[in-house]
């Protein structure tokens, strides 16, 4: 409907990336994915968001068997630590109990009442025992490539779905690697937002043990802006050099702009997604600057646009110098669904091949 409309008043087909509103939005996305391909995708953005549980891997093995049991999870077939529910579905956001984060995803939020059930066997009754989210998010914090004792640093880390996956991966006893709390590492988790910030450490501390997150512990929240500036906040440097930096890039956020309706549609423009880009390749930089020689960089969004993801990377592997784009799955790391777009830098997974998304994922390792 939306070609045919812009082909009636006459819009160039090469100018229709830069009409703003879902016409402009509609005419984009179609031309990049093409006329076949697009309203299958589109469907399927339009869908609900395809949830994996998240369990918290900080609890004891008794602990974790009671959570699969009442949860009725089962180990996810292709994404390691993340569960299939096959019991009631996922809370909605109806319930109460979740928000929606910029990338469409649902967040518990910190329990405020007596805890009931699983909750209420746990050794710190505070504590979550699941965390649902985006299957494709698991997966980016898992591509990163985690190693015991690494310095790790998650640039924009609100809400902090993927910063728990990170520290599961550093610190928990029963994550991929068996080790004790008293495990060396860390992780910094950040944001430019002082109110995302504090989002943050409520999604943090509503998961991670007390010790983790007490002055001094492995896990600390900053909140500095890392974009745009000619050196990296010192905040940021005194933790660093890191081995590793996830950049889970504010976006245009595609879905949870369709999903909020025309309303948000009407306020789409290619313009916003170009700034988008500027600010991505700045948080890139940034990152640079905080990494070691040998470290590694995983850059995510969950756009769609080739602009704000290969765009972002070539632009920057074209000005460090000294960073290679690694191919996800084949040299290290977690393999990415066999059905995903393998893009010229990284990988990108759509719902209307896979059951997650969209997450668009590039690692780049410095020499």
């Amino acid at each position: 409907f939306w070609l045919k409309l812009l082909e009636a008043i006459g819009l160039p087909l090469g100018l229709m990336a830069n009409v703003r509103g879902e016409a402009g939005w509609q005419a984009t996305h179609q031309k990049a994915f093409g006329k076949e391909r697009w309203p299958t995708l589109l469907r399927a953005l339009r869908g609900p968001v395809e949830h994996v549980a998240f369990l918290n891997r900080f609890l004891s093995a008794e602990q974790q068997a009671h959570v699969r049991e009442e949860r009725q999870l089962s180990d996810h077939s292709a994404i390691p630590l993340a569960c299939t529910c096959s019991g009631p579905a996922p809370p909605t956001l109806e319930d109460g109990d979740l928000e929606a984060d910029v990338e469409g995803q649902q967040v518990p939020q910190a329990a405020s009442s007596a805890p009931q059930g699983i909750d209420a066997l746990l050794l710190e009754p505070t504590l979550r025992s699941c965390y649902f989210m985006d299957g494709a998010s698991v997966l980016a914090a898992l591509a990163l490539d985690v190693q015991p004792g690494n310095t790790v640093l998650d640039l924009c880390a609100a809400p902090g779905g993927k910063a728990l996956v990170l520290a599961s991966l550093l610190f928990a006893p029963t994550g991929l690697y068996e080790r004790s709390r008293e495990s060396s590492g860390l992780l910094v988790c950040n944001d430019a937002s002082r109110l995302r910030g504090q989002r943050l450490e409520k999604v943090l501390s509503s998961f991670l043990p007390t010790e983790l997150l007490e002055p001094g512990g492995r896990v600390r929240v900053t909140v500095a802006d890392a974009g745009g500036n000619t050196s990296a906040p010192l905040s940021l440097q005194r933790a660093g050099p890191y081995d590793r930096i996830l950049v889970d890039a504010p976006c245009t956020s595609d879905r949870h702009i369709l999903r909020q309706g025309k309303a948000a549609l009407a306020h789409w423009a290619s313009g916003a997604v170009k700034a988008n880009a500027e600010r991505q390749f700045e948080l890139l930089k940034c990152a640079s600057m905080l990494l070691r020689p040998g470290g590694v960089i995983l850059y995510s969004t969950c756009a769609l646009s080739e602009q704000e993801n290969d765009g972002v990377v070539a632009k920057f592997l074209r000005k460090a110098g000294d960073f290679k784009a690694e191919v996800l799955g084949e040299e290290g790391g977690i393999a990415m669904p066999p059905d995903a777009d393998r893009t010229t830098f990284g990988t990108l997974i759509l719902p209307d091949r896979t059951a997650y998304g969209p997450m668009y994922m590039a690692r780049l390792r410095r020499s």
